[in-house]
């Protein structure tokens, strides 16, 4: 009896982000793309989360058998308005004939994915070729994140250094 009410509190009380674990989708890429920081061939891959945050998260890029990690990229939270019954990936739209690069990573069934973040040099590229923002930083997970615009603006999107009233209560 005990046992049933501690597994009932147990799934009541547990934080959303504990089933972020297993998130992972089957890319099947029929062309190059890009990822931050890497191209990849025409082929099959697996992109799974590794770490989720509130605003900031990782994400590995594997082969197609999950034996060897290619990349971990950081990636920022971005919102769509309907769910889909797929994984989806959007890609930024460019006027090159490159690697077309990944903009988003929505899981199935999920109204909030994930937005890539482009080392600054590449997302300038990138957003002056397309026709809309790309996200960039240029470090790690606790750098600064701004979108930049077709027209090279920067606008601050994540700034880790600066304290908010969330961040001094923790």
């Amino acid at each position: 009896m005990y046992f049933l009410i501690a597994m009932a509190l147990g799934v009541l009380f547990q934080d959303s982000s504990g089933f972020e674990w297993n998130k992972k989708s089957t890319l099947t890429a029929e062309q190059k793309i890009e990822f931050p920081g890497i191209v990849l061939e025409p082929g099959v891959y697996v992109i799974r989360l590794r770490e989720g945050g509130e605003k900031r998260s990782r994400v590995e890029i594997l082969n197609q058998d999950e034996t060897q990690v290619l990349a971990t990229v950081i990636a920022v939270t971005d919102h769509r308005l309907r769910p889909d019954d797929n994984s989806e990936f959007t890609f930024h739209k460019t006027k090159g004939s490159g690697p077309q690069p990944v903009q988003t990573w929505f899981y199935t069934g999920d109204l909030v994915g994930l937005e890539f973040v482009y080392p600054k040099v590449r997302a300038r590229e990138i957003a002056k070729d397309g026709e809309d923002h790309v996200m960039a930083s240029n470090g790690n997970k606790d750098t600064v994140i701004v979108a930049i615009t077709p027209n090279g603006k920067e606008i601050v999107i994540d700034d880790v250094g600066i304290q908010t009233a969330r961040r001094k209560a923790q």
